[in-house]
């Protein structure tokens, strides 16, 4: 081989070498690009969306032949989700005065909310939960299948301001019917 091929060679050699290492160098600076965009936030994390089972976060829906019940068949546990003193006192002592069953008052022992009230309830209690929501407008009624009586649960929320003391009847009918969105609670089984 002459020193003229040897040095075409080369320098064939050195042009794939150069475009070889170059094409590396820009994918890498890309990706590290990338990486640093979804690092800091910038760009979300592609994340695959799968179906879940419901959740005690799930809103349940009440009964096809759910009607409004008595109050004072109503038995409830209020708990205060907020950092305001005494709220679950008050709203149970509001309650009371409306002629449901007070069971306890307590803090909520999971995370703050910032609805005004969430109501949780067994499959017994669905139909207890959706009279209550007469008296919290804008409450949600939540599904837990570990509760297995009719006592239901009242979470007040950080955005809670007041009750409504007396219902009427159009209210008691209006909180019967099904929340957006609400799943049935056979399906929580």
């Amino acid at each position: 081989m002459s020193s003229n091929a040897r040095a075409e060679y080369r320098k064939r050699t050195q042009q794939r070498q150069t475009v070889i290492f170059g094409s590396i160098i820009a994918v890498m600076a890309v990706l590290l690009v990338f990486g640093t965009l979804v690092w800091s936030g910038i760009l979300p994390f592609p994340e695959k969306k799968f179906s879940q089972p419901p959740t005690a976060e799930t809103v349940v829906c009440p009964t096809a032949d759910a009607a409004p019940v008595t109050p004072s068949t109503i038995t409830v546990n209020v708990y205060n989700a907020t950092n305001r003193s005494g709220l679950a006192g008050n709203v149970a002592a509001s309650l009371a005065t409306a002629g449901v069953v007070i069971s306890g008052t307590a803090n909520w022992a999971g995370d703050e909310f910032e609805e005004p009230v969430r109501i949780y309830a067994g499959p017994a209690g669905v139909t207890n939960a959706y009279t209550l929501r007469a008296y919290f407008p804008g409450a949600t009624v939540h599904a837990d299948p570990n509760m297995t009586s009719q006592v239901v649960e009242v979470v007040v929320g950080t955005a809670y301001s007041e009750m409504v003391t007396a219902p009427t009847e159009e209210d008691f009918t209006a909180a019967m019917s099904p929340i957006k969105g609400c799943v049935p609670f056979a399906d929580f089984s």
